[in-house]
């Protein structure tokens, strides 16, 4: 077997979803013509354009509404935090608008929604960039599906069945 690296196999996982379902997009800071701060979407912005691989600006809590504002029309929005500590800025949107539309709407609206960020301890980062928020994200009421991989085959086969699931997933 090939040897991979773990971002190239999460650029194929978003390539192989962006591939199968037009309606799948994605969209962060950096993650267009830069490739993404970690390379997990290089190349595609060229392949799918700037409809689909969206650079947004450094605001978490607005590109994250944006998101699931258009998966509650059926878009199907891969959203990368660069840093899970900037998760901390969309709560809001991510547990009160993405985890309870389904609750909030009677099951008429549902958030197909995946939130993908890099956490935990690495060489270069301080402790403004090194948490871990699996437990915040478990202990919240509604329709939130918290993943962690340990391995390359695991982050591939997590990103590419999240978004396949009506369901919020970070």
């Amino acid at each position: 077997m090939a040897e991979m690296m773990y971002w190239e196999g999460l650029q194929r996982a978003h390539d192989e979803e962006m591939a199968r379902d037009p309606l799948v997009i994605c969209m962060g800071e950096d993650i267009g013509v830069a490739g993404g701060t970690y390379k997990a979407t290089k190349g595609l912005f060229e392949k799918y354009g700037p409809l689909r691989v969206i650079d947004t600006p450094i605001s978490e809590n607005s590109y994250t509404g944006l998101g699931i504002g258009a998966s509650f029309l059926g878009v199907r929005p891969i959203i990368e935090i660069m840093s899970v500590n900037f998760a901390w800025l969309a709560m809001d949107q991510m547990f009160n608008s993405a985890a309870k539309v389904r609750y909030m709407s009677g099951g008429q609206l549902t958030a197909p929604v995946v939130f993908r960020s890099p956490g935990g301890s690495a060489h270069q980062l301080g402790a403004q960039h090194s948490a871990r928020m699996e437990k915040v994200f478990m202990g919240i009421a509604g329709r939130v599906k918290p993943t962690a991989y340990s391995n390359l085959l695991c982050a591939r086969t997590t990103l590419c069945s999240s978004t396949n699931t009506n369901s919020c997933t970070t």
